[in-house]
């Protein structure tokens, strides 16, 4: 042991280990509940006018008065719930009222409607007495519209107005969905699911997760999966609520700690759940196919950007996914979002169920409709191929794959952009697991060299 170590042998002499021991288990006590006598919290209220922010209020009664207030939250997510903290308003004297209100639709923060928030009140008065509220729940919903909602085994809907069609349509094309799709991935959904349902996109736009205002003013968004267990709908049609409810089995299904499916497998079998793949959809991957511009699967890993490319993007991918069903069977399909969720790359998943990979895949399908195939040469030993960009959760927090508007298409027929046909016009985003590994093994590398640094200084001075 060196001196530099020893620091023990400066605490005063009646100082025992287990004493200091206990003091610091004493100093990471958490905050005591609120009571009377101290400080107590009355009259707590959550209030919201619009999908943009969540008011938090209460009543505080505190003989010395308040030092600080703080709102802690956590917004509930299969995938990990998260949160944060924020200071609240509030004022002096023995009874305070506090205030606190968060914002739901930043930049860097997007918790959507529907979401449940999980919430207490931190308090500190001016004697230093540090009390906690009682943990309560509030489920957000768009405070523009009298909700009513109705449940049916694991789906429970969300609708306003006095026509309640459009709940009946979503129940049944969710139920409906969520069977026949978790029987093509055999898989089953562990958590139930919400579905807020709009009379119309205009209606729900300010509550819509956004995609940039160019893509949102050429495409319409029928529906939107916001969250692992969360839907919204705009348009309220079978097929658009089968399309999002199939993003929720195909995250199940697919998507891993450290891996997920690309875009165009998470999307074509989205479109493959529909009734048909939509007049839209069809004469895209016509005429991409008529041209010679379909583009390659590799660039396809994440939703298209470009307005004028999504028709071609949901025709090629819900083709593409049909073909690989009729050619291969449900089981190999099956067997490639498994294979994927524990940890493979798409690649590899690709060649142990099919043994074809990506640019395998593309030419066989091209094939198939009557394309020549493309030489793209060898993939560099170690490249990594980018994967599908995910639907930002609240917060942040990454749920898999999947695009944040799964019922996109263009407001008018679609122009593939010319190209080699290889698909360069289509970029491709995201993270790899390859490359999050990388990442993580450098972090840990450092950690060890730089603790082993500091151990040699200590010693070195002893």
């Amino acid at each position: 042991m060196t001196r530099a170590l020893r620091w023990w042998r400066f605490l005063p002499a009646p100082v025992s280990l287990a004493a200091l021991l206990a003091a610091l288990v004493l100093g990471a006590t958490p905050a005591t509940p609120a009571r009377a006598g101290t400080i107590e919290v009355g009259s707590a209220q959550v209030t919201s006018s619009d999908p943009t922010a969540v008011t938090f209020t209460a009543r505080v009664t505190s003989s010395s008065g308040l030092r600080s207030a703080k709102l802690e939250y956590k917004v509930l997510n299969p995938d990990g719930n998260i949160g944060g903290s924020g200071d609240a308003a509030f004022s002096t004297g023995r009874e305070s009222d506090i205030s606190f209100t968060l914002e739901t639709k930043t930049p860097t923060r997007y918790i959507p409607v529907g979401s449940d928030l999980v919430y207490r009140w931190v308090l500190t008065d001016n004697d230093g007495v540090t009390a906690g509220s009682e943990e309560q729940t509030y489920r957000f919903l768009d405070a523009r519209y009298q909700w009513q909602s109705r449940t049916e085994g694991p789906v429970t809907v969300y609708w306003y107005g006095n026509d309640d069609r459009n709940a009946t349509v979503a129940l049944t094309a969710t139920r409906t969905a969520l069977e026949q799709i978790g029987a093509l991935l055999r898989t089953a959904v562990p958590y139930p699911t919400k579905v807020i349902v709009w009379r119309s996109e205009a209606e729900g736009e300010l509550a819509m997760q956004s995609r940039g205002a160019v893509f949102d003013s050429q495409v319409l968004t029928g529906g939107q999966r916001v969250a692992p267990d969360l839907l919204f709908v705009f348009e309220p049609d079978a097929d658009v609520i089968r399309h999002e409810t199939a993003h929720i089995v195909t995250h199940v299904a697919g998507d891993g700690p450290f891996s997920s499916i690309p875009a165009w497998l998470d999307e074509g079998t989205a479109v493959y759940a529909q009734s048909s793949p939509g007049g839209g959809y069809t004469t895209g991957v016509q005429f991409a196919i008529q041209s010679d511009q379909t583009i390659r699967l590799r660039s396809l890993q994440s939703p298209a950007n470009d307005p004028s490319l999504v028709n071609v993007f949901y025709g090629q991918s819900w083709s593409t996914v049909a073909f690989m069903i009729d050619r291969y069977g449900e089981e190999k399909f099956a067997e490639i979002f498994r294979l994927v969720r524990e940890g493979s790359r798409v690649d590899d998943a690709l060649m142990a169920a099919i043994g074809l990979d990506q640019d395998g895949l593309y030419n066989a399908w091209r094939e198939a409709n009557g394309l020549a195939v493309k030489d793209f040469g060898p993939i560099a030993s170690g490249t990594t191929v980018a994967g599908a960009v995910a639907t930002r959760a609240p917060l942040g927090i990454p749920t898999g794959s999947g695009s944040s508007s799964g019922g996109g298409r263009a407001n008018s027929a679609p122009t593939p952009a010319a190209s080699s046909g290889d698909g360069s016009a289509a970029a491709a985003g995201g993270g790899s697991s390859g490359a999050a590994l990388a990442v993580g093994g450098i972090t840990v590398l450092l950690a060890v060299l730089l603790g082993g640094a500091g151990v040699y200084l200590l010693r070195r001075r002893a």
